[in-house]
C-alpha cells in the first residue's frame, strides 16, 4: 500500500490537519512509517509455486489485501502499517498455510517464506508459534519503542521523549539529562553528531523544523499525548532516501488507531507541594515552601464506525501547573532610601571592595570634574519627590545581602499558573483493497 499525498496544515498556530491517501502499486513511494512483508512460496521438493493467492489481514481492524506469486514464486506486501497481522496462502492442489501472529514494526522490512504441502487429509498448515520477524529488507539501524513503554513507565513530563535513550548511540547533551528541554524534543546527542539536530515524525509527517527556518537547531512543534503513540522508532544510521532534512537522527511515531472493538482509557497525574522539601535557599532564607499543584489528566476512545471499514480515535487531555519560580534582586537599603550612600561599597577593577562615590549634579567645573556629595549623602531637599513616590513601589530587603556590597538581599517565590489543553482526533477509512484514507486534527 503506497502513499499518494500527505498534506499538513498550522492553523492558527494551534491545529494541526494531517490528512493522507494511500494506495497499492510500485509507482508511488510508500510513508516513511510503513513496513513491507515479502517472500518466496516454494513446494516440498524446492520449486517454486507461481500463482499462488496470498492474503494478508490485519488482527484489528480485519482489513485484508492480497496479492499472488510472481513466476519466480516471490510476493510483496508494500505500505503496511505497523500493526499484528495473518498472513495466508493457497494454492489448488496443496493444503493452505498460514502464518499469524505477525507483529511488523515502524518502517520494518521482513521476509517470511512459505513452504507448501500437497493436499491431503489436513486441510491447512498454520504456524501460530513464530520467533518475531527479522528487518531484512532495509539495512537502517534504530531500535523501536512499543506504547506500552510510553504509557506505562512514568515519564517525567509524561513526554515521551526520555525513551529515546533506550537507542544504541543516543545519550544526553551536557547538562540535560533526559529532559525534553530547549530545543524543544531534539536535545540530545546521536552517534556523536550535534545534538538538537534530530528530525522528528508523526505518521510520516514531518512535525519538527529548524529553529526559525535557519538550518540550525530542530524544534518539535506538536506533541502528541503518550496515550495515542502506538510505537515509535528512533533511527540513527543508514537512511533510506525518503530522509535527508536532519542532523543524523529521525524518530518515527506511529500514531494508533480504532479497530473492530472499543477501547478506552483514563488518567491522571497529580504532585503537591506536601510532599516536597523545601529548597536549600529558601530554606536558609526563611522563605516558606514555594507553592506546588500539578494535574495532568485525559482520557480516550477508540473503535468503529463502520466495522471492517472505517474506524476513530479520540483523545483530550489537560495539564494545569500552579507553580512558583525564585526572584533574587538587589534592592534599596534603608540608608540608601534616605539618599545616605556613606556605607555604600562595590568591586573596582582589581575585585577589591571600594567605596561609591555620589556626586552633585550641580556642581561641575569647567573642565569638567565633578564635585562629590559631602559624605556619600544627598540633602533632603535634593531627592526628587517622584523619586520618593517611585521607591514605595519597591520592596525593602528581606534577607542578609552579600558582605560588603549588601547585592541580593531580597528573594522571593514568585506564584505562577498555566493551563494546557490537547486533543487529537482521528478518523481512518478503507475505501476498498487497493485504497485507504485518514484524517487526523489536533490542537
Amino acid at each position: 500500500m503506497m502513499r499518494l499525498g500527505c498534506l499538513q496544515i498550522r492553523i492558527s498556530a494551534a491545529v494541526l490537519l494531517v490528512a493522507s491517501l494511500a494506495l497499492h502499486g510500485v509507482a508511488f513511494g510508500q510513508a516513511s512509517f510503513e513496513g513491507q512483508i515479502r517472500g518466496e512460496v516454494r513446494d516440498a521438493a524446492g520449486g517454486v509455486v507461481p500463482g499462488a493467492k496470498l492474503a494478508i489481514t490485519d488482527v484489528s481492524t480485519s482489513i485484508s489485501s492480497s496479492t499472488q506469486t510472481d513466476s519466480r514464486g516471490t510476493y510483496i506486501f508494500n505500505g503496511l502499517r505497523p500493526a499484528t497481522y495473518v498472513l495466508r496462502v493457497e494454492m489448488a492442489g496443496f493444503r493452505p498455510a498460514e502464518s499469524t501472529n505477525i507483529v511488523l514494526g515502524v518502517s520494518q522490512y521482513t521476509t517470511i517464506d512459505f513452504t507448501l504441502q500437497v493436499s491431503g487429509v489436513e486441510s491447512s498448515v498454520t504456524i501460530s508459534e513464530a520467533p518475531p520477524v527479522l528487518d531484512t529488507g532495509s539495512a537502517a539501524i534504530g531500535t523501536i519503542v512499543s506504547g506500552q513503554y510510553t504509557r506505562d513507565i512514568p515519564l517525567f513530563g509524561r513526554s515521551y521523549f526520555g525513551l529515546v535513550f533506550l537507542s544504541g548511540g543516543v545519550t544526553e547533551s551536557a547538562g540535560s539529562g533526559s529532559r525534553d528541554n530547549y530545543p524543544s524534543g531534539t536535545n540530545f546527542v546521536s552517534n556523536g553528531q550535534r545534538n538538537a539536530t534530530a528530525e522528528v515524525r508523526f505518521d510520516g509527517s514531518p512535525i519538527s523544523a529548524p529553529e526559525q527556518g535557519e538550518g540550525g537547531n530542530s524544534n518539535v512543534y506538536y506533541t502528541p499525548s503518550v496515550e495515542v503513540i502506538q510505537e515509535f522508532k528512533v533511527e540513527n544510521n543508514s537512511f533510506s532516501a525518503e530522509y535527508g532534512n536532519n542532523g543524523g537522527t529521525v524518530i518515527n511515531i506511529m500514531m494508533r488507531q480504532g479497530g473492530n472493538g472499543f477501547h478506552g482509557s483514563g488518567w491522571y497525574f497529580g504532585q503537591r507541594d506536601t510532599f516536597n522539601a523545601n529548597d536549600f535557599f529558601s530554606n536558609a532564607a526563611g522563605q516558606p515552601k514555594p507553592p506546588l499543584v500539578h494535574d495532568q489528566y485525559g482520557g480516550m476512545i477508540s473503535g468503529p464506525i463502520k466495522r471492517n471499514k472505517t474506524f476513530f480515535l479520540f483523545d483530550f487531555e489537560k495539564l494545569r501547573d500552579i507553580g512558583s519560580h525564585q526572584v533574587v534582586a538587589t534592592v534599596p537599603t534603608a540608608l540608601q532610601r534616605a539618599g545616605d550612600f556613606s556605607q555604600t561599597q562595590t568591586f573596582d577593577n582589581d575585585g577589591n571592595l571600594a567605596p561609591v562615590t555620589i556626586y552633585n549634579p550641580r556642581i561641575v567645573a569647567e573642565d569638567g570634574t565633578r564635585q562629590p556629595f559631602p559624605n556619600n549623602k544627598i540633602p533632603e531637599n535634593m531627592i526628587d519627590p517622584v523619586a520618593k513616590k517611585f521607591l514605595a513601589f519597591i520592596p525593602e530587603p528581606n534577607v542578609t545581602g552579600q558582605t560588603g556590597t549588601n547585592y541580593n538581599n531580597f528573594r522571593r517565590n514568585v506564584q505562577s499558573s498555566a493551563s494546557q489543553y490537547q486533543l487529537d482526533a482521528k478518523v481512518d477509512h478503507q475505501f476498498n483493497e487497493n485504497n485507504r484514507g485518514s484524517i487526523h486534527i489536533a490542537t
